[in-house]
């Protein structure tokens, strides 16, 4: 198959003049084959940063639509969110959240025909979000301590994971959530804390080894993938796990998604996809594409995003969404 690239930048230099130059990616997702959401975190002497709460520093959402090259976009700007993530609700309204790590949950809301006020997902019992997954069309805030939370409707989240909590956050809670239905899904995290929902019932599964684990897929070839310290990863199902390969970055792969009829996976430094043996670079002509950071599967399109630069790829043909102009 012919793998086309469009090397045209779709945001046009004016909006990244005046949106984008100056802060940095730092999360991306996919609503549609036609409208895409990015995090940014504005950009800072790293002396002026250091002396400054997380939660100071300026984050913005925006949103760019790909049937609408050059100028169409929009952009929202949001004080206070510590440590934001960025994710896609499809039911009740097909809409973009921006997350913060914060005491509430803080949640902004983008789309759906109107404004909608801020949400909070659990006032005052620190959610922890570490990412927002999409599941039958329904948003999930998954946490430290094992927290998990379903957005049911516009403005309402409810707990759907009470597990026993820990003393030492960082040796069990939840890193990832995937799930192949509402009643089959992984949620991992910790010092190997792997957990299995049938519907009715959280159950915390074996796995073997107690390295920390960062993130799990279910895949389209009926296994799940587990990622873990130092870029290892595993394949298996419940209890049942095989290390598939050793890895040796000291940085956790921070998405895996199956796109493609492959397994993709983006750090802060390597995009790669696993080819059933090995890890091989993302290439196109015998180029790298991409060059690590955060990425997004939905609706037939795959999204891989760097501090500087965002692309786009469905299955033929890869495109520049927001590109490094120099002035």
């Amino acid at each position: 198959m012919e793998i086309a690239l469009d090397s045209s930048i779709h945001t046009s230099r004016e909006v990244w003049r005046a949106e984008i130059k100056g802060w940095s990616i730092t999360d991306c997702a996919v609503r549609s084959r036609t409208l895409l959401y990015f995090c940014l975190r504005k950009e800072l002497p790293e002396e002026q940063a250091s002396r400054m709460f997380d939660h100071d520093i300026p984050t913005k959402m925006l949103v760019i639509n790909l049937e609408k090259p050059g100028t169409s976009f929009g952009a929202r700007h949001l004080i206070g969110y510590n440590k934001p993530r960025i994710g896609v609700a499809l039911n009740p309204l097909p809409q973009g959240l921006v997350v913060a790590r914060n005491d509430d949950g803080q949640v902004s809301v983008v789309g759906g025909g109107k404004d909608f006020p801020d949400e909070f997902i659990d006032p005052g019992h620190v959610p922890m979000t570490w990412k927002i997954k999409t599941i039958d069309g329904y948003a999930y805030s998954v946490g430290g301590q094992r927290k998990i939370y379903k957005r049911t409707d516009t403005g309402k989240w409810k707990k759907v994971a009470d597990l026993p909590r820990v003393e030492h956050i960082e040796r069990a809670g939840f890193r990832d959530l995937d799930a192949f239905s509402a009643s089959d899904m992984y949620a991992v995290g910790g010092h190997g804390d792997v957990w299995h929902f049938d519907g009715k019932d959280w159950t915390q599964m074996g796995f073997p080894s107690n390295v920390q684990l960062a993130t799990v897929t279910c895949a389209g070839d009926g296994n799940v993938y587990i990622s873990g310290e130092g870029g290892s990863l595993w394949v298996g199902q419940k209890s049942t796990w095989k290390n598939i390969y050793k890895g040796s970055s000291s940085i956790p792969w921070n998405d895996v998604a199956w796109f493609d009829e492959r397994l993709w996976l983006a750090s802060d430094y390597q995009f790669q996809i696993w080819n059933g043996s090995e890890l091989t670079p993302v290439t196109h002509e015998g180029e790298q594409m991409g060059a690590g950071g955060h990425m997004d599967v939905r609706d037939g399109l795959l999204a891989i995003a760097s501090p500087t630069q965002a692309w786009t790829f469905d299955g033929r043909r890869w495109r520049t969404i927001i590109g490094p102009y120099f002035d």
